[in-house]
């Protein structure tokens, strides 16, 4: 183990409760809006995208940005880049000090990802997490994410990469209206194929919407879901999981523990730290504070793939102030939570007043 890239984080993440990063440490980009499941909680799989980042492109963006220390990968389905491979070692090459190199995949190209996974711990990033997505039991799965046959590939393709050294791969489990009590019957159908299987080898979140990313705001997905509902749900789950043993566990146990504030409310528990230590790339370079907020603030091919030339602007900084004050659509959902977990150990929570302003984003049980 590398202590470098450990400091370097408690460093950045400490440096996040008193101000703004010159630099976001965390970055969630988004690879390519193809996809090749039709899931009912996302529109992604409805877009056909063109003229997204080439291999080159994303390259030179990553030589610009050394100094990302926690790179989430995402989608669509990462496993239909081509050079998905070289992409990680863009990656894993240009950060010197990256501890954390995340992707989620709904796990159908099981050879594939298998293969991939390979390639990307000889580049050995200091941990390497995947999560595999998984909606329910079989037909439960299938039918919300529109495959049929998707759950068995998932299950494979999750053994499959927990047998790989050097791996962390968990079960990743998004609720909402047709799921959200349905975690005990996942659970037991997957121990069914994976007798060892425990609680910590789920990720659970519940559903959001986002109109430049998930592109599901017209599904009325906050009105079909209980707010009781996700709550109870989630703090069952928080009880299965038992203490906080690792890093990890403690911002996942953080994160469920704040679930019925958030969907009571309709407030961000704690101040938000999007543009202040993290940031959201789509698959074409436009930057945006998160995966849920639709505030465009720059371009990468407009400014020579630096970030820097946008994160230090003067709109990035008053759209931060903004986010800052909970003038934002508000959510729960981990891309922004867990940073912002980090970000505010020092510094206190929002007080109940300011938490109780924005409507409920889910409609009552």
């Amino acid at each position: 183990m590398r202590f470098a890239p450990y400091l370097a984080l408690a460093g950045r993440a400490l440096e996040a409760n008193f101000r703004r990063l010159s630099h976001p440490y965390k970055l969630t980009f988004c690879l390519t809006f193809w996809c090749n499941y039709r899931c009912e909680t996302c529109n992604i799989w409805k877009m056909k995208p063109r003229d997204e980042l080439r291999l080159d492109e994303i390259q030179r963006f990553f030589r610009q940005s050394p100094g990302f220390l926690w790179v989430d990968l995402t989608g669509g389905e990462v496993s239909l880049r081509k050079d998905f491979v070289d992409i990680c070692e863009a990656v894993v090459s240009s950060c010197p000090h990256l501890l954390l190199l995340h992707f989620p995949t709904n796990g159908y190209l099981t050879d594939t990802l298998v293969a991939a996974a390979r390639e990307i711990r000889q580049m050995a990033p200091e941990k390497l997490i995947i999560t595999v997505s998984t909606d329910g039991d079989e037909a439960m799965n299938d039918e919300l994410r529109g495959i049929d046959g998707g759950w068995r590939r998932q299950i494979e393709t999750f053994r499959r990469l927990r047998e790989m050294p050097g791996v962390e791969v968990v079960l990743g489990m998004t609720l909402s209206a047709k799921n959200v009590d349905h975690f005990p019957q996942a659970f037991a159908a997957a121990r069914r194929e994976i007798p060892d299987l425990g609680y910590g080898d789920f990720h659970v979140n519940i559903v959001h919407e986002s109109s430049h990313y998930l592109g599901n705001t017209e599904l009325g997905l906050r009105g079909r879901v209980g707010a009781e509902a996700l709550a109870r749900a989630t703090e069952g789950y928080a009880r299965l999981r038992g203490r906080a043993r690792s890093p990890v566990d403690f911002l996942e146990r953080a994160y469920l523990k704040r679930v019925r504030r958030y969907v009571e409310t309709g407030a961000t528990p704690m101040r938000c730290h999007a543009l202040r230590a993290s940031c959201f790339v789509d698959s074409w370079g436009n930057v945006f504070p998160c995966t849920v907020y639709d505030r465009r603030i720059g371009n990468l091919r407009e400014v020579d793939y630096d970030l820097a030339r946008i994160w230090n602007t003067p709109a990035a900084a008053t759209l931060q102030a903004e986010i800052w004050e909970s003038r934002c659509p508000n959510c729960w959902t981990p891309c922004e939570a867990y940073q912002s977990i980090l970000g505010n150990l020092v510094r206190p929570e929002l007080p109940r007043f300011r938490r109780s302003r924005p409507r409920p984003v889910v409609g009552s049980a």
